[in-house]
């Protein structure tokens, strides 16, 4: 029986469209000649490399992320212009939502596990209320790690009482949800709601009174 869900947010409940971030930038570069949009966004987001990592690991701020953008791509904006950018790439899964609300309104603890960064959440938490359902927050810029590295998992069982095989982890990585079942949680690498649907109901969640 499943006691714990433990959702992935991007995604998951929301979808973006990042490599917009690097057209727009682009646009604003004073080294558009130079450089391509691709180029900008591996500079960014490249899983091993990319500025976003340090970013989204809690180790440089907001204002410093921005200032490092600004120098190395010579960005003719100022931070507000920056975070409009940056943060206007995110819509929502309804069906997802409707599927959190049901477990919510049947009283079973959700947890929100994510690899984000503080302007997104910030962003996030203002704008779409599903995130206040969830009864805690696991974040890579607070934990200061980012998955799959096992001590942002370890947070869940820092902040619940739960057995691991009594916890649901529900991400669109596959690495992800791999790294939480060696953990011995149950794992759905997340692809459409009515997947999740299906699991919700095979493990006669609905029947919790």
């Amino acid at each position: 029986m499943i006691r714990l869900f433990v959702f992935d947010l991007g995604n998951v409940i929301l979808p973006f469209e990042h490599r917009q971030i690097a057209t727009k930038l682009h646009r604003k570069s004073k080294l558009a000649d130079s450089i391509s949009p691709g180029e900008m966004f591996d500079h960014m987001f490249d899983r091993a490399g990319g500025l976003v990592n340090r970013y989204e690991t809690g180790n440089m701020s907001s204002y410093e992320f921005f200032d490092q953008l600004r120098d190395m791509f010579r960005l003719d904006m100022d931070f507000e212009e920056f975070k409009d950018i940056w943060n206007n790439i995110f819509w929502e899964n309804k069906e997802v939502i409707e599927a959190i609300e049901y477990l919510k309104g049947r009283g079973y603890p959700l947890f929100l596990l994510s690899d984000t960064n503080e302007l997104h959440f910030t962003y996030i938490i203002g704008r779409y209320p599903v995130v206040h359902l969830f009864d805690e927050w696991i974040l890579s810029f607070e934990v200061g790690v980012k998955k799959p590295e096992k001590r942002i998992y370890d947070v869940i069982f820092e902040k619940s009482d739960t057995e691991g095989k009594e916890v649901l982890y529900i991400d669109d990585m596959e690495r992800n949800v791999e790294a939480a079942e060696a953990l011995g949680m149950q794992g759905l690498v997340f692809s459409n709601a009515e997947e999740l649907w299906r699991i919700i109901k095979d493990n006669s969640v609905g029947m919790k009174k």
